[in-house]
């Protein structure tokens, strides 16, 4: 269960650094964030902050880049979630995503249940490593 607390703090975190795109068109925000996330290609994914999530994404999931990219795809699963949680308002999205930082099992129980079980099977794929 530490494993995948673990892993939701870091979608949280991972989730956190792509509120780059807020000013524009909520669905255009969207979608960029959701490929940024999928492909790493976008400024946001080379920015120091962005690259420090990387880091912390790739120690998480023992070095693995096909778990990472496993856990980067699970974000941008859960963006569209986010956004129609806050209405594409940013700052509640922020405070959604800083609450799911303390309670981040809370937030798990809050997916629908396909994400949780993405989310548990990397967890468990990971601890068998």
């Amino acid at each position: 269960m530490l494993k995948l607390n673990q892993f939701v703090f870091l979608l949280v975190i991972g989730l956190a650094w792509q509120n780059v795109y807020a000013e524009d068109d909520i669905i255009s925000a969207l979608q960029k964030t959701q490929d940024c996330l999928r492909n790493q290609t976008c400024e946001a994914a080379k920015s120091n902050a962005g690259q420090a999530a990387d880091q912390k994404a790739l120690a998480a999931v023992g070095g693995n880049t096909s778990n990472e990219q496993e856990l980067y795809n699970i974000s941008a699963d859960i963006m569209p979630m986010l956004i129609q949680q806050t209405g594409g308002d940013s700052e509640k999205m922020q405070a959604l995503l800083l609450k799911a930082q303390t309670d981040p099992q809370g937030f798990l129980n809050s997916l629908p249940p396909d994400i949780q079980t993405k989310i548990k099977n990397l967890a468990n794929a990971v601890e068998k490593k």
